[in-house]
């Protein structure tokens, strides 16, 4: 008979658990109280695992049915024993032949069992036996066509006292997959990475896991791999939200972007240690890769190896960038969204996920005008970067991420970089602002939307005049006007936000609309007492856009500064009731008649 002594108060301050036998040697130097040690005296039977096992015995075991959603009993019989495993199965020989267990046990034991102990660490052993039960069975999973579950490692087998608990370790293998060794590997990292951290997410347990096919010897994107050719159909899949249930057809894509990206990590960051860490980490997704690299002496956040990972996908050409944007042990192709001429593109609006990526190719004549406006959804973050190729001699290829300012507004102009280029491609990548979920295990993530032009028509916009009472800011006197000098009454978009000098948004931020009593643009008092009062500097930005057109301009800077400490030289007006007034540093005319010629900014000068 064994024992277990659980300890949960802190009175004692022993071991968490105590081997004993029938005469309790080890507690009568423990010198603890009969009673209390009475109390906390677990008796467990001896497992069946501890027993010797003998092929050709039969065992029932609680297996979980996907397609109804409930567990059921099984028989098996004992097909194999190994050092470090145990086969069982309830398949006939016409389906799974001795052989098959025989050559299963052989390289579980010599390949995946020391490969993957020896990478990620030893595996859980909660029934005391140092042995990995696998059952071959008939996965009754519910999926049709081309997809079915090829195995799964259930972590409820890792509890004990819970209903339908096996309590051992369990892989579980279909009977279709029987001799694809790889899937064992691939539930064996599973268990090994429950063992270490019960709660990771499941994009980064699952790319660990195809990781650890590849540490076997099998390319998870040889040949005609699902995995590599769905996810090169689908670049703009999330990497960290999963279609666990493929509802969008997804689930593959899912599979090819979480190991593409796991080794990526391992040829640019540090090799094999980095993924080892990784999985042996108390923390999870985003936060445990961000906490290794920089332990490792990375100082990068992980969107901007996101970034790099996603030009890697495209170019996979480690000659350049000192190997950043290519694999060394795979390679891939990634769709394009869109391919178009560079001439005029008018107002496109598309969605890309967060942490996925939508590469849109333009394709250019060299020595004409390359000029792209990019606006996101001001609810999210969105990264772009343009990848510059020249085709003809001399051939080159740069890479330019595109400035995004915090109301997710960019512009990027191929003349002002100075390179020659006839093929632009736009990686445009959508992620988490700070505060709002960076993953999903089971749903896809939602869509971010965002438009772009290229090679928009000219506008000029006029700032207008900035007034307040009390504790409102109010726009007036705003003109906008086309190419061919009408005014514009009408917009698609007519927005405001309060910027700092170096461009940091305040979060203050609306719509303009068009007085025809005035034919000037407008705005509603703008609330600005959740700006401080500490003399920031702050100017108003105007953005204006149709389908074909788009400019912004850029009011006067003007402060909120307290009354007793702000002297000004400039004209100022009357403050706020709250002991504050607007000034606009340098103004040496009134609100009135502020020239604005000098603020007029078109689409040249930007």
């Amino acid at each position: 008979m064994f024992f277990s002594l659980s300890f949960t108060g802190d009175n004692y301050p022993i071991p968490e658990s105590v081997q004993v036998n029938d005469s309790f040697p080890e507690l009568s130097i423990l010198n603890l109280p009969q009673n209390w040690i009475n109390s906390q005296i677990r008796y467990i039977t001896t497992p069946v695992s501890r027993i010797e096992q003998v092929p050709g015995e039969t065992k029932s075991f609680w297996v979980y049915n996907i397609r109804d959603d409930e567990y059921e009993q099984i028989t098996v019989t004992l097909k194999v024993v190994g050092l470090y495993s145990l086969i069982y199965s309830n398949l006939s020989p016409t389906v799974a032949p001795d052989s098959v267990f025989l050559e299963m046990k052989d390289t579980f034991e010599t390949t995946i069992y020391p490969q993957l102990t020896e990478f990620f660490g030893s595996p859980p052993d909660i029934d005391d036996n140092s042995k990995i039960i696998i059952l071959v069975i008939d996965i009754i999973d519910g999926y049709t066509g081309g997809l079915y579950v090829a195995g799964f490692f259930d972590p409820r087998h890792q509890y004990l006292d819970e209903t339908w608990s096996n309590e051992a370790e369990i892989l579980h293998i279909d009977k279709l997959g029987v001799d694809d060794f790889e899937i064992v590997a691939h539930e064996f990292q599973h268990m090994i990475h429950f063992g270490k951290d019960n709660e990771e997410h499941i994009w980064l347990d699952e790319g660990a896991a195809v990781f650890a096919e590849y540490l076997i010897g099998i390319d998870p994107f040889s040949g005609s791999s699902a995995y590599k050719e769905d996810f090169s159909a689908n670049p703009d899949v999330s990497l960290t939200y999963w279609d666990y249930d493929d509802s969008e057809g997804l689930v593959m894509a899912n599979y090819g972007a979480s190991y593409a990206f796991f080794l990526y990590l391992c040829e640019q960051y540090g090799g094999a240690s980095t993924i080892r860490t990784i999985v042996n980490s108390s923390e999870h997704g985003i936060k445990s890769i961000e906490n290794v690299l920089n332990a490792q002496g990375y100082s990068v956040e992980f969107k901007e190896v996101f970034r790099n990972w996603t030009i890697a996908n495209f170019l996979d050409d480690p000659s350049i960038a000192n190997g950043d944007y290519g694999y060394y042990n795979t390679s891939l192709s990634m769709s394009v969204e869109r391919t178009s001429p560079a001439s005029s593109v008018p107002r496109v609006e598309n969605t890309v996920p967060y942490w996925g990526t939508d590469y849109l190719k333009f394709t250019n004549r060299l020595g004409l005008p390359f000029n792209l406006e990019f606006q996101g959804d001001i609810n999210s973050d969105f990264m772009v970067t343009a990848i510059l190729t020249n085709t003809s001699l001399p051939m080159n290829t740069k890479v330019i991420p595109v400035k995004i300012s915090d109301d997710e507004f960019g512009n990027f102009s191929l003349e002002e970089t100075g390179i020659t280029a006839d093929q632009v491609v736009l990686a445009i990548s959508a992620y988490t602002p700070p505060g709002k979920n960076d993953h999903d295990d089971f749903y896809p993530s939602p869509l971010q939307k965002y438009w772009f032009m290229v090679n928009p028509q000219e506008m000029v916009i006029s700032p207008g005049n900035l007034s307040f009472t009390n504790e409102d800011l109010y726009i007036w006197n705003v003109k906008v006007s086309d190419q061919h000098g009408y005014n514009w009454q009408e917009a698609d978009g007519a927005t405001y936000t309060i910027i700092t000098e170096s461009g940091t948004s305040t979060g203050v931020t609306g719509n303009l609309i068009f007085n025809s009593d005035s034919n000037f643009w407008e705005s509603d008092p703008i609330d600005i007492s959740v700006l401080p009062l500490d003399n920031t500097t702050y100017r108003v930005k105007y953005h204006f856009f149709n389908s074909t057109c788009s400019g912004i301009a850029y009011s006067e800077a003007f402060q909120i500064a307290n009354e007793t400490s702000s002297e000004s030289s400039s004209t100022t007006t009357e403050g706020p009731t709250t002991g504050g007034i607007i000034s606009f540093p340098g103004l040496l005319l009134v609100l009135s008649i502020l020239a604005i010629g000098s603020l007029i900014v078109s689409r040249n000068k930007k």
